[in-house]
Formats: C-alpha cells, sequence, structure tokens
C-alpha cells in the first residue's frame, strides 16, 4: 500500500510542476511581448519631438528635399532654390542669422513639379546660417540645416541695343 501513495504524492507533484512551468512561460512570453511593443513605440510621445530630416545642399545621392542654389535676382532680393518631395511642396523657409530670422516665401517653379523658389531678403556668403523648411498647411517644421552659402549667382542684366536707322545712300550697294 505503501507505494500506491507514493505514486499519488509523485503523480502530484508532477502536476503541479508542469502547472507552474505553464503558468511560468505564459508570463515569459507575455512579458517579452509587452516589453518589445514597448521599445517599438519608441516614437515621439506627446510633447517629443522626433528628429527632423537633415537638410543641406542637393548631391548624387538625390536626398530631398535639398538646396539647389542661391541667387540675387534683378530687384537685389535673395532667391534659394529648393528640390522637395512632390508631397512637400507647400511649404516657406525660415533662415536664422544668429539672432535674426526670415522668412522666405517659396513658389513652384513653372514646369518643374518638384522646384521650388523661395524669395526673401538678401543673405550674407561664407557665414553659417540655419535653414528651416516648414509646412504652410501644419506650420510644422520638415527639415533642418546649418550651412554657410558658398556660392552666389547674380542675374545678369538684359542689355538691348535700339537699332540704328541707316539711309539707303549710306547703305553698301547690294
Amino acid at each position: 500500500m505503501g507505494s500506491i501513495k507514493e505514486d499519488y504524492v509523485n503523480r502530484n507533484r508532477l502536476i503541479v510542476g508542469l502547472v507552474i512551468l505553464a503558468v511560468s512561460m505564459t508570463l515569459v512570453i507575455f512579458g517579452s511581448i509587452v516589453l518589445l511593443r514597448y521599445w517599438n513605440s519608441g516614437g515621439a510621445a506627446t510633447g517629443q519631438r522626433e528628429p527632423l530630416q537633415g537638410l543641406s545642399y542637393c548631391s548624387s545621392n538625390q536626398l530631398r528635399p535639398c538646396i539647389l542654389s542661391f541667387s540675387l535676382d534683378a530687384a537685389n532680393s535673395m532667391v534659394i532654390n529648393l528640390l522637395a518631395d512632390r508631397r512637400a511642396t507647400n511649404v516657406y523657409l525660415r533662415v536664422r542669422q544668429g539672432e535674426h530670422e526670415t522668412i522666405y516665401e517659396c513658389q513652384k517653379v513653372e514646369g518643374f513639379s518638384t522646384n521650388l523658389a523661395c524669395t526673401g531678403e538678401k543673405l550674407p556668403v561664407g557665414e553659417a546660417l540655419s535653414f528651416i523648411i516648414v509646412s504652410t498647411k501644419e506650420d510644422v517644421a520638415l527639415a533642418e540645416g546649418t550651412f554657410p552659402i558658398i556660392g552666389l549667382a547674380i542675374a545678369t542684366p538684359e542689355i538691348y541695343v535700339t537699332p540704328t536707322f541707316v539711309p539707303a545712300f549710306d547703305r553698301p550697294p547690294k
């Protein structure tokens, strides 16, 4: 009889052990799922900002938005030419020079779906400036970068030559 009682005790210990193992495994799996979701949701929360996309001069790596060129128009205003994404063409440009900030209104360049021309006050060449592209609809910064203006294209004035009248008797014979 003693051995039958020992079999029941051993069987009960085995059942309790399996139940404890199953509960432990369930807790480990559930905890891993919760921890994984927490790490994956590490994006910006309320009151925090995600890092902005970088902004620099356009290059062969085709990152957009980027700055194509700087120029002066005939009215001596600064024109900043941007290459943007198709979905980010309703923007304006904020340029910071120390404590001074200037807003540049951006317009699509006719004939190009992703080229923008932003016009505003003249900027100094060679000084590091902070450029921020901002969406006009949501007023949210889309990209930013700090770099100097390394070159400036100056608009060439158009020269008109008025034709001069040469009397018929002064013309060489044909």
